[in-house]
């Protein structure tokens, strides 16, 4: 197990150089080359400065000729702390943004690959986060991290050569500061890590009662209830039982501390002055000048040995986050975005699904043994509860997910036969949860597709109108240029719920797509508004294969076939007209809403 967490560490180091060197070769060649030059420096001025000194003033050396030595040890830190504050000043905050770019870039290209299937999974979601929040902040820490522990590494090998060529026993006295750092300070960081990792839980928990105070969106429910009171109660609960989780640590941490300094600063300096000063004043088998480079080299090798088992420490915490990196961007995808394939011909002429079966986890069965076909420009309606597997539906059929079983056919082809982007481009669509984004209204409806200023000013004008939102946005001083949300502008535009729905409505509508897929377009929108809607995606859809959603049924009436789904199957299919007729639970749920509506 030891070793495989050594090997884990050391494979997170190799993936953190490679990466590094990748972005940025220049960050990686000089970070090693400061911290090699702080401890070149430390050697000289430390070690080797005095002990030529006292060796010159001792053999009564010319004053001149200890000067052009001193002077040239100056002129040489001189030039050491130049290329440091270089590196600190201007290489490092250039480079920190270079790779801050270059692995969110990397991670950005990833995430845009990653099945949907996966947020889905708590497991992987969760070491998705870790690996996108942290990797910008652990990456140049890890670079920094290794290029200390190998400077350091050869730092106290010198130190030791040179403590060593004066006294051979003296040399011994480093084994109380790797006592130290190695066995008490060890310990001691794992059971700081241990602490924090029970923590966790009790911290997030703190940390949504601060973030939920501090939104917005809360603000009305903290108001008009009394939730602050029960935030207050699960903050102070989180907040004791950190105290506790202190506490069961403290003693133990504070014994191994204790052990630590012991070690690594008094058996060290005090044993190495009584036995020098031993071999000075009674055996007379020491100089006093060896005495002190002996004394300020122990006392500058322990400081290098706190630093190295510090960057040691700092690496294996780093590390197990870029593990988390690594594994995130060395995923394969079951549905690959840059997948090659057939081109899809147009027109469509069908739209089928063979027996298809599917869940979210293994064993669980949102759609079951799914059978039908629509052959040529139809309007297909998705009518049931809320858990039927509606959504689910049209999420396969735009290749989000793959069926566990069965086939989906476009044009008598396997959709997985297809190039993917290739394939998704067919559909226009509007999610039931689609989101706008902080960019303008043009933006968020032309969704990257660009051709030139006028002709996108047309298509923007032409969606919205569909959408019955144009007069709205020509209101507005920007029009279509306007930007949405408040994000990063505070003359941005927040639209209503049922504003926003039909900007979603219009990014769907711009769309010149072959198959045309609105999920609940209308559930913010009044019964008027969802009226005119329903009309203008019928419009839109007359000459294209449509599938919509709603759960109010008076909007599905005029569609050529209606699937109402139960329990994850088609449970009742045909027109509005064949169903009630039939009289089954689509005619029932169609009655009880007329009712509602007409009560």
């Amino acid at each position: 197990m030891k070793e495989n967490f050594l090997y884990r560490t050391f494979i997170s180091c190799r993936f953190a150089l490679k990466v590094g060197w990748k972005i940025s070769r220049k960050r990686v060649i000089l970070e090693f080359l400061h911290w090699g030059f702080i401890y070149v420096d430390w050697l000289i001025i430390s070690c080797v400065l005095i002990r030529f000194i006292l060796d010159m003033a001792m053999k009564r050396t010319s004053f001149a000729k200890m000067m052009v030595y001193v002077w040239s040890v100056v002129a040489l830190e001189a030039l050491f702390k130049i290329y440091s504050r270089y590196f600190e000043t201007y290489v490092k905050p250039v480079t920190d943004v270079k790779l801050y770019d270059g692995i969110n870039r990397m991670l950005y290209d990833k995430a845009c690959q990653v099945d949907m299937r996966c947020f889905e999974d708590s497991e992987f979601y969760n070491e998705y986060m870790m690996a996108v929040s942290q990797a910008h902040v652990k990456l140049p820490e890890t670079l920094e991290g290794v290029c200390q522990i190998l400077a350091r590494f050869a730092a106290m090998i010198a130190g030791m050569v040179i403590i060593y060529q004066i006294d051979r026993l003296a040399a011994l006295f480093i084994i109380f500061p790797i006592l130290g750092n190695f066995v008490f300070y060890g310990v001691l960081n794992s059971r700081i890590f241990r602490m924090e990792r029970e923590n966790i839980v009790f911290q997030r928990m703190a940390d949504y009662v601060n973030r939920t105070i501090h939104l917005g969106e809360y603000a009305k429910e903290i108001r008009m209830t009394n939730v602050f009171c029960l935030l207050k109660k699960q903050y102070g609960r989180a907040v004791t039982a950190i105290h506790r989780v202190i506490g069961n640590y403290s003693l133990g941490n504070m014994i191994l501390f204790w052990l630590f300094q012991y070690f690594t600063f008094t058996l060290l300096q005090e044993g190495a002055v009584l036995y020098a000063g031993y071999r000075v004043l009674v055996s007379g088998t020491m100089v006093f000048a060896q005495m002190a480079v002996i004394q300020t080299t122990m006392n500058c090798n322990t400081w290098t040995l706190i630093g190295f088992a510090d960057s040691v420490m700092v690496i294996i915490k780093n590390g197990l986050y870029l593990e988390q990196t690594r594994h995130f961007l060395q995923y394969e995808p079951a549905i690959p975005e840059n997948q090659e394939g057939l081109m899809p011909e147009l027109p469509i002429r069908s739209v089928e699904f063979e027996h298809v079966f599917f869940g979210y986890k293994e064993g669980e069965g949102v759609l079951k043994d799914i059978h039908f076909k629509i052959e040529g420009n139809q309007s297909i309606a998705l009518a049931g509860y809320n858990g039927a597997g509606k959504s689910t539906l049209m999420k396969l059929l735009m290749r989000l997910y793959d069926p566990d079983k069965g086939r989906i056919l476009v044009n008598g082809v396997d959709i997985r036969e297809y190039q993917v982007k290739a394939y998704r481009d067919l559909f226009a669509t509007a999610f039931q949860n689609g989101k706008i984004f902080a960019n303008t209204i043009e933006e968020n409806i032309l969704m990257g597709r660009h051709t030139d200023a006028e002709k996108d000013r047309k298509t923007v004008d032409r969606a919205l109108k569909l959408a019955d939102m144009l007069e709205e946005v020509e209101r507005q001083p920007l029009r279509e240029k306007t930007i949405l949300t408040r994000e990063f502008s505070k003359d941005g535009v927040v639209f209503s719920g049922g504003q926003n729905q039909k900007i979603l409505a219009a990014r769907a509508f711009a769309k010149d797509s072959p198959i045309a897929v609105f999920d609940e377009p209308s559930s913010a929108l009044d019964p008027v508004a969802e009226h005119h809607l329903f009309e203008n995606i019928r419009e839109y859809g007359k000459d294209r294969i449509l599938f919509f959603i709603s759960h109010r049924l008076s909007s599905v009436r005029d569609a050529d076939v209606v699937l109402y789904l139960k329990n994850g199957r088609i449970q009742e299919r045909g027109s509005h007209g064949e169903l009630m007729r039939r009289d089954g639970e689509y005619a029932s749920l169609y009655r009880l809403q007329a009712e509602n509506y007409l009560t």
